[in-house]
C-alpha cells in the first residue's frame, strides 16, 4: 500500500493474504482486489503476503486478514473484513449517511445481477475457464491441486445458481444472467457519469466491490467475452478502473515487481499452454521408444545419419577393431589398416549410390515440372480465351436487353390507348341503354358466367354516371345504374362467402380482386372476421389466450395468400378479437366483484385483473413477435383499450383494499387474549393506553407484540407491490409504490408499533419499586427491532429500486426517517425509565446499610462482600440476563454503557455516605471488589475503567497513614486530582487525628 500520513487509523493487523498478481492487476482474485481498494480508500497501511504455499492457498479461503504476528484470523473474505473494518470504526461509507439508501441499493443490484454474470464468464464458460483456472495453477503447483481447485469452484457456482434461479433450464439461466448483467453495466455506467467515483468524488465501499469484479473482467484472460466487451465500451467504467490501478494501487503493484513473493510473469494463453502440453507429452513418448529400441537392439546408428563425423566413426571403427586393447603387445597394424580401407569402400560405395539416387531425383522433377509448366500454360491460355468469350456475350446480352425494353415500351404506348378506347367504347354503348327510357335494363348482367366482366362495366358506369350533373335526363340512369351497381356487389359478396365455405382460395382472391373497386370491399373483410371467428370462442371451457395465437396462426397464411394488403386485414382481424371477445370475457370476469366491494371480493377483483392484464401482456408479446402490425404500440395500445376502465380505479382500489386488510391484521392481533381492538377514531394514543391499562395487569403483554403481524403486512404490502408494477406505469406506479409503503409504515410503525411501545412504557413501575421489577420493555425493543429491520430490508431489496431517482423516493425516506425517529425516542424513554425503576430498587437495598455497620467498635475478619452487596449483585446479573435474552447488536451494547454508568454513580454516592474505620474500610474494599467483578458483565471499556478506578479510590480508607503518600502516586490515582483524592480520605475517622490532609497536600 502507499504510505500512510500520520493522521492515517491503525487496526491490530500484521498482515493481509491474498492470491498473487496477474499482469498490471494487484491480484486477480476479485474478492482480493476489493479488499485492496477497501484499504487504499481508508489509508490503511497493511503487509501482503502472497507467498503462502501450495496447502494453505488451496485450504484458506483468501483473501484473509490475520493478527498477532498472523497467529489469529481475524477475518476471511470481502465481507467479513469489510465488517471488521467498520467494527474497528473504520468507515468509509460514514460520510455518506445520506445516501445510504442508495449506496445499500446499488450494493445489492450488483452483489445480485452483476456479481453472478462475471462468475458466470469466469468459471462457467468453457472458453475461458481454462485459462482462469491457469492463474490460480501456479499458486497451487499445478496438478493436481488447481484441478481439484477448479473443479470445486465450478461445481459450487454450479449449485449457487441452481438453488436460485432453478434447474430448469441451464442454459437459459445463464442467457438471463447475461442480460442482467449488461443491465447493470449500463446502470452503473449512469450513475458514474463523468465523476471519479459512484456517490462523487470520494470513494465508498461499493466502490471498491464493483472495481474488484469489474477489473479482472476488463484486463483478465476473459476480457474477448461478451461481457467484458460491453464493460470495455463503457469508457467511463474503464477509466474508472484505471485510475483505482494508477492512483491507489499504484504503488501496491511497483512493490509487488520488487518482492519475490509475486508473481508478475504474465501468464500465456490457454492456446499455448495446450501447445506446450501436448509438445512436452509427445517428446517424452518418443525419447521412451526410441531408449527403449535402442537398448533392445531394434535400431542401430549407421553411417548414412543426418550428421555423419569423421572422428567418431575413426574412433568407433579403431575401437572395434582392437577391443580397446590399443597398448597390448599383441597389436596388429595391419589389421587396423584393413579394417579403415574396408570402411572406406562401404563410404565410397554408399557415395556413389547416393550421387545416382540425387540425379534420379532431379531428373523426375524436371520431368515433373515441365509436365506442370505445361499444364499451367493450357490452363492459362483456356482462361484467356473464355474469358474474352464471356465479355463479348455480356455485350450481346446487354444491347438485346435494350432493344426488348424499348420494343416492349413501344407497344405499351401503342396497346393502352387502344384499350382505353375499347373500354371507353363499350362503357358508352351501355351508359346510352341506360340513358334510354325504353330499353329494359332488368335483365342486364344477369348472366352469372359474366360476373366479372359485368362487375368492371358496372363499376366504370357507376363512375361515370356521378360525374355528370343531377339532371332529370340523368336521374334515371343513376338510379337503374346504382340498383346494378348493389346488386352486383351483394352477389360478389355472396359469391365470396360461398368460396370462403368451400375454401376456394384462388376463388376467394379473384372476387376479393373485384371487391377492392366497390365500396363493399370493407365489408367483404368483416365477414371473412366474422366467419373466421364463427363458432371458435364458443366453447365456455376454452382458454381465450391461448385460443386467439392459435387462430391467428391458422388464419394469417389464407390471409397472406388472397389479400394484397393482409397487414391491415390483420390488424383489424385483431381488433375485432379483442374488442368482440376479449373485452366482453373480462368483462364477465372481473364485474361480478364490483357488484359486492366487500374485503374478499375486492382481493379477488384485484388478483384476477392481475391475473388478467399479465395474461394479456403475454399474449401482446407472444402476437408481437409474429409482426402484426408496423406500429410498435399497437397490441400495447388494444390492451390498455380493454383495461382502460378498470385500470382507472386500479389506484383506489389497491390502496383502500390494502388499508383494509392492514386493520383486519391488527384488529385480529388486539383481539387475542380476549379484548376487542380500540377504534383510534377521536382517541389519541395517551386514552387508549389508559383505557388498555385499566383492563389488564402492571405488566405489558408480550402476546400483544405479533411476531406473526410484521410478515402479514409485508406479505400483503409484497402482494400489492407485484400488481402495481403490472397495472400501473409511470409517475402513476411510483406514486402507488409511496402510498402503499406509507400505509405498511403507519399500520405497522405507528398504529401497532408505537401503540404497544407506549403501552410497555406505561406498564413499567416507577423510580421506587419495593420489588425487584421485571422490566419487559426490553422484550418490547427485540420486537420492535425485529419489525423495522424487517421494514428496512424490505425497502432497500424491493422498493428503492422502483423509486430510484424519483421524487417519491425523497418524500418516502424523509417519512420512513421520521417514524424509526419517533419510535427511536420513545425506546430511549423506555430505557432511560427503566434503568431509573433498577437502579432505584437496588438503592433501596443499598439504603439498608446503617452508618454503624461500616464503624464496627473491635476489628473483624472481613473475608467476604457484606449480604448487602450479594443482594445487589444478585439483583444486577438477573437484570443483565434479562437484557442478554430480549436485546442485541448495538442496542446491548448502549443499554449496557449506560446501565453501568447509573450503577457506577449509584455505588459511588454510596460509599460517600458513611464514615469508615479500618474494619470498616474492609468490609466496603470486599463490596467494591465484588462490584467490580459485576462490572465485567456490562461488557463496556469505560465501566470497568471507572469500577477500577473506584476501587483504588476505597483502598485509601484501609491504607497506613504513612504509606499514603505513596499510594496515591501509584496506579488509576496518579492520573487524579489531589481533590477528588481528600474527598475519600475525608471518609475515614482519623482523617483529622492522623491529619492525613498534610500527607496528601504535601508535596514529596
Amino acid at each position: 500500500m502507499s504510505s500512510s500520513s500520520t493522521t492515517e487509523p491503525r487496526l491490530a493487523f500484521t498482515s493481509l493474504c491474498i492470491w498473487p498478481a496477474y499482469g498490471a492487476l494487484p491480484s486477480f482474485d476479485p474478492e482480493c482486489l476489493g479488499v485492496l481498494a477497501h484499504f487504499a480508500f481508508s489509508r490503511l497501511n497493511v503487509p501482503i503476503k502472497t507467498n503462502l504455499g501450495r496447502l494453505k492457498f488451496y485450504k484458506e479461503r483468501l483473501p484473509l486478514l490475520l493478527s498477532d504476528n498472523d497467529n489469529i484470523h481475524l477475518a476471511a473474505g470481502y465481507e467479513a473484513i469489510v465488517d471488521h473494518c467498520k467494527r474497528s470504526h473504520i468507515d468509509i461509507d460514514e460520510k455518506f449517511q445520506a445516501n445510504i439508501a442508495d449506496l445499500l441499493a446499488l450494493n445489492a443490484l450488483v452483489k445480485s445481477t452483476f456479481v453472478p454474470a462475471v462468475l458466470d464468464t469466469f468459471w462457467l464458460d468453457d472458453t475461458y475457464r481454462s485459462s482462469i483456472i491457469n492463474i490460480y495453477a501456479r499458486s497451487l503447483g499445478g496438478f493436481p491441486l488447481a484441478f481439484f481447485y477448479g473443479k470445486q469452484k465450478t461445481e459450487s457456482i454450479k449449485n449457487q445458481f441452481n438453488i436460485i434461479y432453478g434447474d430448469k433450464n441451464f442454459d437459459q439461466t445463464r442467457k438471463s444472467i447475461f442480460e442482467k448483467g449488461k443491465k447493470v453495466l449500463d446502470h452503473l455506467t449512469d450513475v458514474l457519469g463523468t465523476k471519479p467515483f459512484l456517490f462523487g468524488a470520494s470513494p465508498t465501499s461499493i466502490d471498491a466491490f464493483v472495481f474488484g469484479y469489474l477489473a479482472p473482467l476488463i484486463h483478465g484472460p476473459a476480457s474477448n467475452s461478451a461481457l467484458a466487451r460491453y464493460a470495455s465500451s463503457r469508457k467511463n467504467l474503464c477509466d474508472f478502473v484505471n485510475r483505482i490501478l494508477t492512483v491507489y494501487l499504484g504503488d501496491l503493484a511497483k512493490d509487488n515487481d520488487t518482492t519475490d513473493s509475486v508473481s508478475t510473469t504474465i501468464p500465456t494463453t490457454s492456446n499455448e499452454d495446450r501447445l506446450r502440453d501436448k509438445v512436452a507429452v509427445i517428446a517424452v513418448g518418443i525419447l521412451t521408444m526410441c531408449a527403449y529400441a535402442y537398448l533392445s537392439g531394434l535400431i542401430r546408428i549407421e553411417i548414412n545419419q543426418s550428421v555423419f563425423d569423421v572422428d567418431n566413426l575413426i574412433e568407433n571403427i579403431a575401437y572395434k577393431s582392437t577391443d580397446g586393447n590399443v597398448i597390448n603387445e599383441n597389436f596388429d597394424p595391419s589389421l587396423l589398416e584393413s579394417k579403415f580401407r574396408h570402411a572406406m569402400s562401404i563410404l565410397q560405395d554408399y557415395q556413389v549410390q547416393t550421387d545416382q539416387n540425387i540425379k534420379h531425383l532431379e531428373e523426375l522433377c524436371e520431368k515433373e515440372r515441365n509436365t506442370w509448366a505445361n499444364s499451367v500454360a493450357q490452363l492459362e491460355e483456356l482462361y484467356q480465351s473464355t474469358y474474352t468469350g464471356q465479355q463479348e456475350l455480356e455485350m450481346r446480352i446487354s444491347v438485346i436487353s435494350t432493344k426488348v425494353i424499348q420494343i416492349g415500351h413501344q407497344l405499351e404506348s401503342k396497346s393502352n390507348p387502344r384499350q382505353q378506347l375499347i373500354d371507353a367504347r363499350t362503357t358508352a354503348k351501355y351508359l346510352e341503354r341506360f340513358l334510354d327510357a325504353n330499353d329494359d335494363v332488368s335483365l342486364m348482367f344477369q348472366d352469372a358466367s359474366k360476373l366479372e366482366q359485368a362487375a368492371h362495366i358496372i363499376h366504370q358506369l357507376y363512375n361515370v354516371l356521378q360525374e355528370l350533373p343531377d339532371e332529370p335526363k340523368f336521374i334515371d340512369a343513376k338510379t337503374k345504374v346504382k340498383e346494378r351497381y348493389l346488386a352486383i356487389e351483394e352477389e360478389l359478396l355472396l359469391e365470396f362467402s360461398r368460396a370462403q365455405v368451400r375454401n376456394d382460395k384462388k376463388a376467394m382472391k379473384k372476387y376479393i380482386k373485384l371487391l377492392s373497386k366497390f365500396k363493399g370491399h370493407n365489408d367483404c373483410i368483416q365477414n371473412f372476421i366474422t366467419d373466421c371467428l364463427k363458432g371458435y370462442f364458443d366453447n365456455p371451457n376454452i382458454d381465450i389466450f391461448n385460443s386467439i395465437p392459435q387462430l391467428f396462426t391458422k388464419v394469417s397464411e389464407l390471409i397472406n395468400e388472397i389479400f394484397d394488403q393482409p397487414e391491415k386485414v390483420t390488424e383489424r382481424l385483431i381488433i375485432t378479437v379483442y374488442t368482440e371477445k376479449l373485452a366482453p370475457y373480462v368483462r364477465d370476469q372481473l364485474d361480478p366483484y364490483v357488484r359486492n366491494p366487500d374485503l374478499d371480493n375486492m382481493e379477488k377483483y384485484l388478483q384476477t385483473l392481475y391475473t388478467l392484464s399479465k395474461k394479456a401482456t403475454k399474449l401482446s408479446n407472444d402476437l408481437q413477435t409474429q409482426k402484426i402490425s408496423d406500429d410498435p404500440a399497437f397490441l400495447h395500445k388494444l390492451n390498455q383499450h380493454v383495461f382502460k376502465t378498470y385500470l382507472k380505479t386500479y389506484s383506489k382500489y389497491e390502496i383502500n383494499c390494502l388499508e383494509e386488510k392492514f386493520q383486519v391484521h391488527l384488529e385480529r392481533v388486539e383481539s387475542t387474549g380476549g379484548q376487542r381492538r380500540i377504534k383510534p377514531t377521536g382517541l389519541s394514543i395517551t386514552d387508549i393506553i389508559q383505557q388498555r391499562l385499566l383492563n389488564t395487569t402492571d405488566q405489558v403483554d408480550e402476546s400483544r407484540f405479533s411476531p406473526d403481524l410484521a410478515a402479514a403486512l409485508l406479505n400483503d404490502c409484497k402482494t400489492a407491490m407485484n400488481r402495481i408494477t403490472t397495472l400501473s406505469e409511470g409517475l402513476e406506479a411510483a406514486e402507488n409504490i409511496l402510498q402503499c409503503f406509507l400505509r405498511l409504515l403507519n399500520a405497522l410503525g405507528n398504529q401497532h408499533i408505537e401503540t404497544e411501545l407506549q403501552y410497555s412504557l406505561q406498564a413499567i413501575p416507577g423510580p421506587e419499586p419495593k420489588q425487584e421489577p421485571d422490566i419487559r420493555f426490553f422484550h418490547a425493543i427485540l420486537q420492535t427491532n425485529n419489525s423495522i429491520q424487517l421494514i428496512e430490508r424490505y425497502f432497500v431489496m424491493d422498493i428503492a429500486p422502483l423509486l430510484l431517482g424519483t421524487q417519491q423516493q425523497a418524500v418516502l425516506l424523509q417519512t420512513k426517517e421520521k417514524v424509526f425517529g419517533q419510535l427511536e425516542d420513545l425506546i430511549n424513554i423506555g430505557i432511560d425509565k427503566a434503568l431509573l425503576c433498577i437502579i432505584g430498587f437496588v438503592r433501596n437495598i443499598l439504603n439498608e446499610q446503617k452508618r454503624s455497620d461500616f464503624k464496627p467498635e473491635s476489628d473483624l475478619f472481613i473475608s467476604e462482600c457484606s449480604p448487602i452487596c450479594k443482594r445487589v449483585v444478585r439483583s444486577i446479573d438477573n437484570q443483565i440476563v434479562r437484557l442478554e435474552q430480549t436485546a442485541d447488536g448495538k442496542n446491548l451494547t448502549s443499554i449496557f454503557n449506560e446501565f453501568g454508568l447509573r450503577f457506577h454513580r449509584l455505588i459511588t454516592d454510596h460509599v460517600f455516605k458513611f464514615e469508615y474505620n479500618i474494619s470498616g474500610g474492609l468490609m466496603m474494599l470486599q463490596d467494591i471488589s465484588e462490584y467490580k467483578k459485576c462490572s465485567k458483565k456490562f461488557r463496556s471499556s469505560t465501566v470497568e475503567q471507572l469500577f477500577s478506578i473506584l476501587h483504588a479510590l476505597v483502598n485509601l480508607l484501609v491504607v497506613v497513614p504513612d504509606n499514603l503518600r505513596q499510594v496515591i502516586t501509584e496506579g488509576h490515582l496518579a492520573s487524579l486530582t489531589r481533590d477528588i483524592i481528600e474527598s475519600f480520605v475525608q471518609l475515614r475517622t482519623d482523617y483529622k487525628s492522623a491529619r492525613l490532609h498534610a500527607m496528601i497536600t504535601t508535596d514529596q
